[in-house]
């Protein structure tokens, strides 16, 4: 196998790169058998933060070619890092045919790939719904499949917090399915395999060994993610400065300690469990009825080919069967029954399509509504009508 302008760039930052991130990071590897590896596999794994395609790689012995949500390009310096390490865009939530001759082509050359069948980085620190057509595209490929458990990496690097932490980060990666193995079970045995392998709750890791994530402002943004008050039921009411937020409708005082915990609520000490709880009242709040207004919200938006793109301060309207757009371009108004491949790529932006045009609406989360509710409710819309 001949070695790529990407195999080459690959060696040339692997070692600097892995000692940088050693050192950011804290990192211990408990067991890795990437080293000795020659055949191509698939390598899968818990999307927890930005670096994890780069963790993965400085401790594999070739390059992974990763799949990359298509935002990445957006950015020439990005772009550009992307295409000499061989990523492969990736269009997220679609079913994106090229990425997948990508990977077959990459596969059938010996080379290793790799994706995280969660689509995008973990919010709560429990692992999220996984992709359902994973089991598929490994029954496709026919390659052995490893995984990299990353433990500490959410208590590093939240998604939703405004600052990084301090503590420390374990790699786990391990054998999951062998060719036989792919060989003998349907491609919804394999998904229900994955789920149980990826399972991951990086709270119940915590409880055990107790580790300091030390940082600044601890709670600074979780509005993102939390959005439903256990104290009053409240909705879009959560708060934050500093260590500490609390509900505007109640004033219900919480914090974060350095261990992740958060203090003062009596029913939720983490992310995890108070997210799984909010999300309950989901389909309260559509049948009740909503209205969501959000200024001086930034809207982008392209036709499919054209590179330029079109952007707007706007202002936003959420309503439980519309959106409305009113800008410096005029007034728009969008039936959410026409919203397509629905997306939340990294902190902030929310991304659809309506027709062959791309929209992206970046929250703040100081002004607007919880981008996690903004997400979680049109996605809970989208799928009652696909029902």
């Amino acid at each position: 196998m001949s070695l790529t302008g990407g195999d080459v760039f690959y060696r040339l930052l692997k070692t600097p790169v892995r000692s940088y991130l050693k050192w950011l990071f804290n990192i211990q590897v408990e067991s890795n058998p990437l080293t000795d590896l020659k055949e191509p596999y698939l390598l899968l794994g818990n999307h927890v933060t930005n670096e994890d395609p780069i963790l993965s790689n400085v401790y594999s012995n070739r390059l992974i070619r990763f799949i990359a949500g298509d935002a990445n390009q957006d950015h020439w310096l990005k772009r550009n890092l992307l295409a000499m390490l061989e990523s492969i865009p990736f269009a997220k939530n679609t079913g994106d045919a090229k990425s997948i001759r990508a990977l077959v082509r990459h596969v059938r050359a010996g080379h290793p790939v790799g994706l995280y069948p969660e689509g995008g980085r973990n919010w709560d620190g429990a692992t999220d719904y996984l992709i359902p057509s994973t089991g598929k595209l490994i029954k496709l490929l026919k390659v052995p499949v490893y995984a990299v458990i990353v433990k500490g990496g959410y208590l590093s690097r939240p998604r939703w917090a405004a600052y990084p932490r301090k503590g420390k980060l374990i790699m786990e990666i391990k054998h999951l399915f062998g060719r036989d193995t792919i060989a003998s079970k349907t491609p919804e045995e394999l998904q229900a395999l994955l789920v149980e392998k990826l399972n991951y709750n990086e709270y119940v890791w915590q409880r055990k060994h107790r580790i300091p994530f030390k940082g600044k402002n601890l709670a600074e943004h979780i509005e993102r993610l939390l959005y439903v008050c256990p104290s009053c039921n409240s909705v879009n009411s959560i708060k934050s400065q500093g260590d500490k937020f609390h509900c505007s409708e109640c004033d219900a005082q919480y914090g974060m300690n350095q261990y992740g915990e958060i203090l003062g609520c009596p029913d939720f000490s983490d992310t995890a469990s108070w997210n799984q709880w909010q999300r309950q009242f989901l389909p309260r709040i559509i049948e009740e009825g909503f209205c969501f207004i959000n200024e001086e919200v930034l809207l982008s938006k392209k036709e499919i080919g054209i590179k330029p793109w079109q952007r707007d301060i706007v202002r936003l309207t959420f309503l439980p069967d519309r959106l409305g757009i009113q800008g410096n371009k005029g007034p728009e108004e969008i039936m959410l029954s026409d919203i397509s491949s629905l997306s939340i790529t990294f902190q902030d932006v929310v991304e659809f399509y309506l027709g062959k045009i791309k929209y992206r609406l970046r929250f703040n989360p100081r002004r607007h509504m919880s981008v996690k509710l903004f997400y979680d409710l049109l996605g809970t819309i989208l799928a009652r009508k696909m029902q």
